[in-house]
């Protein structure tokens, strides 16, 4: 069926139930229409989406997800190119914080589609299903009291995000998404982890509750499998997001009346072993849509920080992963020794109540210390005594892993390292979570909302996210709708990631020595103990990268099928900018400040430094500015 645009009655026939493309022409604007004028015509055609209905979803919801979804393909002749898919609020990412963004979506009567890169329910932190502390202030008047206001710089957003926040008491609202919160007291009330006027917690929050609770919503849409590329800009204004559909290479656009950023931190640079990079975090985070805000000129800050603890590095098949690790923090020093078998951290040397306090920078940092001292293992980390340690059951689950590997881990010290978790270099924001360069575009973790801490927590990712939706809905009551697109932009990615598959070179490189190259650079200089010798050193070896190996890299199969070196190429190019963010931040940063030990400036200097640092793509070239954020007499 050929004509020249979709029909106010076929496109809600074809997309109201199933939640794609709800959003109204209203709002929208006249999609079709603006593809016709670029392109001559248009077709509708039908949409896969996955992982969206689960067994327990109505029957209705079933029904809905089994009809066409409205879509337009714009075509360059006979050859369909690509498909624009019409959605109400996009939220790119699953996790904690999408979850929370489409919780608050539905709940405000808006029509929502999720995208993930990897499998829905698996992918990214939240995929683990882990045994998480899930803590909160359950008291208003204490949100100044929290220890980590204190050090962020965009403090204005987390305050209008907390003193609005429609879920504050964050135990009841989990328990209403499916959470069974199975430690109890004998007479079967909950067991909080911890009960203080400025902090509760919930033990074992595992988040694929809340997402199978999420997804049995007639108003959610999850599409998995799908990897954002770009961000649809059109009169500078972020319309939605395009990329790939993995399982058949199709290119997809998503156009959208606002756009949630909700991804997760960039960790996957840091170092090699043998299978994994230095972080449990997952492969798929390789900064691909704050990349693409980069590259449409918006500013990225806190790319300098990171968040470290210690993860088990032994053996080597299971090093560094979420699933194996036996790791020990800042609360279990104890189980710390050195090389010899001693252990580090005595209350004659250290305080240890700050430790025990949960001041994870400190921890770090002495840690990072003693390692350079020669404390250390010859792999650059410690060994680990869990023969008496209370283990949370998430770590406990993993020792009979080690038995099938014929480790008895109450009698061998496990060798264990810094492993990166979590990874600033985000879009910067305004007050409102939107980006303050691409209107439309709402950051889940946008810059200065983590700040020194390294990246942001579970329990704020669920305040981020509600606020994101909240402000995206004000955004878009109080604008119009473009009256016309430009899909120049879907034009030049469509060719810029075909050009990429179907490169011809003598001599090329695969993408995963081009990986492996940038995170062994990353793996020197990014840890905690920073110097500037090795930092200088990652630069020049990244620069080297981009100029000689980039442009020569090749997929030695162009098949569009579940290309998986076509996907590892295309995040190659973002992961290497994340890399040369980061390494010329911290470069610049002259000073020591929250979780990295800047060995020649080894003291932090509020003076000089009490700021953000944005990098900013100008005339083709890497450039950072300094940004100052007011400080919230409230909290003062």
């Amino acid at each position: 069926m050929k004509n020249k645009g979709i029909s106010r009655r076929d496109f809600l026939r074809g997309s109201a139930a199933s939640a794609l493309g709800l959003a109204t022409a209203g709002l929208l604007g006249a999609c079709s229409n603006a593809a016709a004028e670029t392109t001559a015509e248009t077709t509708v055609a039908a949409v896969e989406s996955t992982g969206a209905a689960t067994a327990a979803a109505t029957e209705a919801t079933t029904e809905a997800m089994q009809q066409p979804v409205s879509a337009t393909t714009i075509a360059d002749g006979d050859v369909s190119k690509y498909e624009v898919i019409n959605t109400d609020i996009l939220i790119i990412g699953t996790g904690f914080g999408g979850m929370s963004a489409a919780y608050e979506a539905v709940a405000k009567g808006r029509q929502v589609t999720m995208i993930d890169k990897g499998s829905f329910r698996h992918a990214g932190a939240a995929g683990f299903n882990w045994d998480v502390i899930a803590t909160w202030c359950p008291d208003e008047e204490f949100y100044g009291q929290e220890t980590y206001v204190k050090k962020i710089l965009n403090q204005q957003a987390l305050y209008n995000a907390d003193t609005t926040n429609p879920n504050a008491d964050l135990g009841t609202v989990l328990l209403n998404r499916g959470q069974v919160s199975p430690v109890r007291n004998e007479d079967g009330s909950i067991k909080w982890y911890g009960d203080f006027p400025f902090m509760r917690g919930m033990e074992a929050y595992f988040p694929r509750h809340d997402q199978d609770q999420l997804v049995k919503s007639a108003a959610v849409t999850v599409i998995d499998r799908t990897m954002i590329t770009d961000l649809l800009i059109s009169d500078g204004k972020c319309c939605g997001a395009m990329g790939i559909y993995l399982p058949t290479g199709d290119f997809r656009v998503y156009r959208a009346n606002a756009t949630i950023l909700a991804t997760g931190g960039t960790t996957w640079m840091y170092g090699w072993s043998t299978i994994s990079a230095h972080t449990f975090n997952s492969p798929d985070n390789t900064g691909d849509v704050d990349i693409a805000a980069y590259r449409h000129g918006a500013g990225i800050g806190d790319s300098e920080y990171g968040a470290y603890d210690i993860c088990t590095i032994y053996p080597e098949g299971l090093a560094y992963g979420w699933g194996a690790i036996l790791n020990a923090d800042a609360n279990e020093h104890e189980m710390i020794m050195d090389r010899d078998g001693k252990r580090l951290f005595t209350e004659e040397e250290y305080d240890l109540s700050r430790f025990e306090a949960g001041d994870r920078a400190y921890f770090n940092q002495e840690l990072a210390k003693k390692i350079t001292q020669g404390y250390g293992t010859d792999n650059g980390g410690v060994l680990v005594d869990v023969s008496d340690a209370p283990l949370r059951d998430a770590m406990r689950r993993n020792v009979a892993i080690f038995e099938k590997f014929g480790i008895d881990v109450t009698k061998t010290l496990m060798e264990a390292a810094p492993e990166m978790y979590e990874h600033g270099g985000t879009p910067v924001i305004d007050d409102n979570l939107m980006s303050e360069d691409l209107p439309g575009l709402f950051c889940v973790r946008g810059s200065g909302t983590a700040g020194m801490n390294g990246g942001s927590c579970v329990t704020l990712l669920h305040r981020f996210g509600s606020y994101a939706v909240r402000c995206a809905i004000d955004y878009i009551e109080a604008n119009e709708a473009l009256a016309t697109m430009d899909w120049s932009s879907a034009d030049t990615e469509y060719e810029r990631l075909h050009e990429i598959r179907t490169r011809k070179v003598d001599q090329g490189i695969r993408p995963h020595v081009v990986r492996h190259n940038i995170q062994r650079a990353c793996g020197e200089c990014l840890g905690v103990y920073r110097t500037k010798e090795a930092m200088e050193a990652a630069l020049t070896e990244l620069r080297r990268i981009r100029t000689e190996e980039i442009p020569n890299m090749i997929v030695t199969n162009p098949t569009l099928t579940y290309n998986t070196e076509w996907k590892e190429a295309i995040e190659n190019y973002n992961l290497l900018t994340v890399a040369e963010l980061s390494v010329q931040a911290s470069l610049l940063r002259e000073e020591t400040r929250g979780a990295y030990l800047r060995a020649d400036f080894p003291e932090q200097d509020d003076e000089n430094w009490a700021c953000t640092l944005v990098g900013r793509l100008k005339d083709g070239e890497m450039t950072f500015e300094k940004k100052v954020w007011p400080v919230i007499e409230e909290w003062a």
